[in-house]
């Protein structure tokens, strides 16, 4: 490229709508007990009992994902005495499964594992399960974003619009997921009105960018 070749850098944008086709629920407990074992013991039970109760519902229950793990030593600090003081022994856990997008599945599922594991607390999500075609079209409309605006750019300044130089895409990543929303666990049964959850999630909106640098002709 010579010196007086002339070049632009644009930024191009991209956005698609898709619908979610999955439920992720994410459980969490935090509980505080005076001895390691104490502690220990509920997760065992715990684990115990959420994965036979989706054996009951008829899922797998190695579909119940541990996403983390720990029971760690708490200490609080005591003005008083000037000094940090056992307080107990936290257990914290955080599992995750994948439902279809089924308001009656997913409400039979929060209802049993409340009653299995009542501490538990949940968010909901609603995902995009396989998100690659989305993220194609992202791509996509990102790069046409980029070269209309290098266009009007381009013609703007009173020139035509050149070959492209780079596009630079390398290190993006793109999350295809609807908000979470943290709900109270429902233990009053299947049975129970109150536990049934109707939801019509909205569209998932992603987007992405795109930095292109063209010639001016």
């Amino acid at each position: 490229m010579s010196q007086e070749q002339k070049t632009i850098r644009v930024m191009g944008t991209g956005f698609v709508k898709t619908t979610p086709d999955t439920t992720r629920l994410t459980f969490e407990v935090d509980s505080l007990h005076d001895t390691y074992e104490k502690a220990y013991a509920e997760a065992a039970i715990g684990n115990k009992n959420l994965r036979e109760t989706l054996e009951k519902l008829n899922i797998p229950k190695d579909s119940l994902k541990t996403t983390n793990f720990s029971i760690t030593k708490e200490t609080e600090y005591k003005h008083k005495e000037d000094k940090f003081v056992f307080v107990g022994f936290k257990l914290h856990q955080n599992l995750a499964i994948e439902l279809p997008l089924d308001s009656i599945i997913t409400s039979k599922v929060m209802s049993a594992l409340g009653k299995a594991w009542p501490e538990l607390e949940v968010n909901i999500a609603f995902i995009k399960k396989d998100s690659h075609d989305v993220k194609l079209q992202i791509l996509e409309s990102a790069v046409k974003d980029a070269r209309e605006k290098a266009e009007i750019i381009a013609a703007t300044l009173g020139h035509k619009l050149g070959g492209i130089i780079s596009a630079d895409y390398s290190k993006r990543s793109i999350d295809i997921n609807y908000h979470e929303e943290r709900l109270a666990i429902c233990d009053g049964g299947f049975g129970d009105k109150n536990c049934s959850i109707d939801y019509t999630p909205d569209d998932i909106e992603a987007g992405d960018t795109i930095e292109t640098v063209w010639y001016l002709e």
